[in-house]
């Protein structure tokens, strides 16, 4: 009896040590994880912050008429102008067909 009960205290053991490598590689690949995913965090609100910064940039007209200038655009005479409007009937037709056409 006493045979029998050791072999099965060292069964229980060793499937215990094994549950717990198991457990510790898991943790360390889970810690991995989660510092790879905080560094493509740290990364987007870098690209969030630029593009922010670019947005605020833009926002002024005046310097986005300066922008288009040193690309070589030319403003725009009234009679060259077109003003396009949405009628009612066109946004009702379009909330009827739930956008489609």
């Amino acid at each position: 009896m006493n045979a029998r009960r050791f072999w099965i205290f060292s069964i229980i053991i060793c499937l215990l040590f094994i549950g717990l490598v198991y457990q510790t590689t898991r943790y360390a690949a889970l810690r991995a994880e989660v510092r790879e995913l905080e560094r493509s965090e740290m990364d987007l609100l870098k690209v969030c912050r630029e593009l922010d910064a670019n947005i605020a940039k833009l926002a002024n007209l005046e310097s986005i008429e300066r922008a288009a200038i040193r690309r070589g655009m030319k403003v725009a005479a009234p009679e060259q102008r077109i003003i396009v409007t949405e009628t009612q009937e066109q946004k009702a037709s379009e909330v009827s067909n739930n956008g489609r056409k």
